[in-house]
């Protein structure tokens, strides 16, 4: 290697460095940001839109959608105009050689070099007249699929916010379960303070004592037992909302109970209008659709302009002479040159028909998938009616439930209380009370998820 290539390298591998720089400097960092930090009071709807704006999905859904956008924008290159400048150094000692644009550049130019030395200095542009309609089709490709991308960002804002709601749902269940347990343990330290004294007084036998004990020691370890699950809820909720798991959340809703008019009809007519996976899926076989008459579009002639301005230093050693005691330094060019291209595609190992039946295959796959939406949500419509009636139906009956185990439980009470009833019968009536209990909140809990997956059905995020 001389010493000009040398420093050639040199200076070339400088310049890398300094593009990478200045690439690693204006681009944005990949680090991963730190999550956010809530403290206080939290509603459900509060936590929804907690989950829409914070979750790590959702970002990620909004990033895809960014993309198709600038995919869209990058479709529409094809109308406009195509310009690039060259410059050439040619050294040869072999006639005639071809050069061309360096990379990818956009317009290309080509140079043949017949003399020994060559500098050409060159503009070029070159703009699309008519491409069978291959660039109108691509971009509307490209728009519906950018249009999809955007739906689906809110398909996902959708999903987020129903799983925001079940594991808050989730939290308010575990929460109540661990209520009913504190209940429970009330009611057992009391009981074995009132056979305590019945023991010490002779009105109760010693195993009427020796059961209490046990049984308080039962429930004292299910108490304890009962906060992890809310532990474990409250982190779910945290990882669906986006936020540091550190975060001092507290629940400001209750499980209650709100009656809704029900109507599968109404249902599915709703999420026809709204919901947007079937948006996204209808931009999906529009896209497809357009991405087959794209493809027919290698049928037709392609026509283009282009327009070159060049300028060139040229020199044949061949010139060289001592006449007269000159040298010959070269001959100079320049001009322009503007011209048509057509050109009619004929033969090409037939990559249109397969590029065709491919558009075509994707364009059935894209129908078939709008129908399996439109499937899925008449299903979940129907099961989200269905649990709701099952869960409002269940609610009624645990609230009677709970009605008549606390009055029995109170009957029970007072009649042990008062020397005329035995252990078991005690016993029996706490244990319905609490399962009563239990069944009430399971409930609630199971009609408002009902409630959730009904609104998520309909493509509501409220």
């Amino acid at each position: 290697m001389s010493v000009i290539e040398l420093r050639f390298v040199r200076q070339a591998a400088r310049l890398a460095v300094v593009a990478s720089s200045l690439v690693l400097t204006c681009a944005p960092s990949t680090e991963a940001q730190p999550l956010p930090r809530v403290e206080g009071p939290l509603t459900i709807e509060q936590a929804v839109e907690l989950a829409r704006d914070k979750s790590i999905r959702v970002k990620a859904s909004d990033a895809d959608s960014r993309t198709m956008d600038s995919m869209r924008r990058e479709a529409l290159a094809s109308f406009w105009p195509q310009a690039s400048a060259n410059g050439y150094f040619n050294d040869q000692r072999m006639a005639p050689n071809v050069y061309t644009s360096a990379g990818n550049t956009m317009a290309r130019n080509y140079q043949v070099f017949n003399a020994d030395q060559t500098r050409d200095g060159n503009l070029t542009l070159m703009y699309p007249i008519f491409s069978g309609g291959r660039d109108y089709y691509g971009y509307k490709a490209a728009a519906a699929r950018a249009d999809a991308a955007r739906h689906m960002l809110k398909g996902t804002e959708l999903d987020v916010a129903m799983q925001a709601r079940l594991d808050y749902i989730a939290v308010l269940r575990e929460s109540e379960n661990a209520r009913v347990t504190g209940e429970l343990l009330r009611d057992v330290d009391e009981r074995l303070r009132v056979g305590r004294e019945m023991f010490e007084a002779g009105r109760a036998p010693r195993y009427y004592l020796l059961r209490d004990e046990a049984e308080l020691a039962n429930v004292v370890q299910m108490d304890a037992t009962a906060h992890s699950p809310v532990e474990m809820a409250l982190v779910a909720l945290k990882t669906t909302l986006g936020i540091d798991l550190a975060s001092p959340i507290t629940l400001a809703d209750k499980l209650e109970f709100t009656p809704v008019a029900l109507s599968i009809d109404e249902g599915i007519r709703q999420a026809s209008d709204t919901h947007p996976d079937l948006k996204a899926a209808v931009k999906q076989r529009e896209a497809a659709a357009a991405e087959v008459r794209a493809a027919y579009g290698n049928y037709f002639p392609q026509v283009a302009v282009g327009y070159m301005y060049d300028w060139a230093w040229m020199k044949n050693r061949s010139w060289e002479s001592q006449a007269d005691g000159l040298r010959s330094s070269g001959n100079n060019s320049e001009g322009y040159s503007v011209g048509v291209v057509v050109t009619l595609p004929i033969f090409d190992g037939f990559a249109r028909e397969n590029a065709v039946k491919t558009a075509k295959a994707k364009l059935d796959k894209a129908v078939q998938s709008e129908g399996l939406v439109r499937q899925q949500i008449a299903k979940d419509v129907n099961q989200a009616v269905l649990l709701l009636t099952a869960a409002e139906k269940s609610v009624e009956a645990s609230r009677k439930g709970i009605e008549q185990s606390d009055e029995e439980f109170r009957i029970v009470k007072q009649r042990f209380g008062a020397g005329r009833g035995i252990q078991l019968e005690s016993l029996d009536a706490q244990v319905m009370l609490t399962r009563a209990r239990f069944n009430a909140v399971a409930a609630l809990a199971d009609y408002n998820s009902a409630l959730a997956m009904w609104l998520k059905a309909t493509g509501r995020v409220r």
